[in-house]
């Protein structure tokens, strides 16, 4: 009776022996430990700030992403050279200052930096002239935790371009509905070398535009249609706060979203961040993005 125990005990160690080795040569569970997290963001800085003020919310807005989106900072483009330079990250602010107003930050410890470039859009009334030119902005980063290159296209449309979702019949929304077109377009070209961000101060509020649904607008061209296609934080998660710009939802950021089969990467949820000198709040998003 004792050998028969000894025997049944070396055997049921030998196989479990077996079991942990077969274990160990299977492929991990995808979902267990496949995806890793970054927060990307958007906040307009009102140029008329102070620069202590502009120090404030560009730290403010640095400290809760890993990609930044930002409006209104090329009167800032040398300061933004140097913070960028002590602090670790990435900057893209081609140009003067209309075309570097539209600059892009991203931290050199979690993303490095593949090509960039800018579109040219329009020039509403003409150089020098208000409202300044428009551009799209665009930076291709490797994302280094999972090696897939994301391409963050960050703009702002001029202001006064809709009342209620109804669009004004100005030369500047003419010259906005050129710039969402032209975002779009970016969007299909660069989704094909990779993942895509697209965010910015768009100055049309998510609400009534959905609402209204005029067909040049933000949620027609960018939203409205079958995937794959852009979504935004608000499409997906609702509009959290009272607003980004009072109480106004037109501070977007979108992602480019796949048939499920494709998707590599995920918006899974945002926050609205407030507490700045600006007289916008800032939208940070996190996505999930596939090893």
């Amino acid at each position: 009776m004792r050998r028969t125990t000894q025997w049944s005990a070396r055997a049921l160690g030998a196989l479990a022996g077996v079991v942990a080795l077969v274990a160990a040569l299977l492929p991990a569970t995808p979902a267990a430990a496949a995806n890793v997290a970054f927060k990307a963001a958007t906040l307009n800085i009102y140029n008329g700030l102070s620069q202590a003020d502009f120090v404030h919310d560009l730290n403010l807005i640095a400290s809760r992403a890993d990609l930044v989106g930002l409006n209104e900072v090329g009167n800032r483009k040398a300061f933004l050279k140097s913070w960028a330079a002590d602090n670790g990250w990435w900057l893209s602010a081609p140009g003067g200052t209309n075309q570097a107003g539209e600059a892009l930050i991203a931290k050199k410890s979690m993303f490095d930096v593949l090509d960039q470039g800018s579109v040219f859009v329009c020039d509403t009334n003409g150089p020098g002239e208000v409202p300044p030119a428009r551009y799209n902005n665009w930076v291709k980063y490797r994302h280094r935790a999972s090696g897939r290159n994301v391409t963050h296209i960050n703009a702002h449309a001029v202001a006064s371009i809709e009342t209620a979702g109804r669009p004004e019949d100005l030369p500047r929304t003419r010259c906005a509905e050129a710039q969402f077109q032209g975002l779009k377009e970016l969007a299909v070209d660069k989704q094909s070398e990779g993942q895509v961000i697209v965010s910015g101060d768009l100055n049309v509020d998510f609400s009534a535009d959905r609402s209204y649904g005029y067909a040049k607008f933000p949620w027609q061209v960018f939203e409205a249609n079958e995937l794959p296609n852009l979504r935004s934080n608000y499409n997906l998660y609702g509009e959290k706060g009272t607003g980004t710009h009072g109480n106004r939802h037109i501070d977007y950021v979108y992602f480019w979203k796949r048939l499920p089969e494709h998707q590599l990467m995920w918006m899974t949820d945002y926050d609205i961040v407030g507490g700045t000198r600006s007289d916008h709040n800032g939208v940070v998003a996190t996505f999930s993005i596939q090893n």
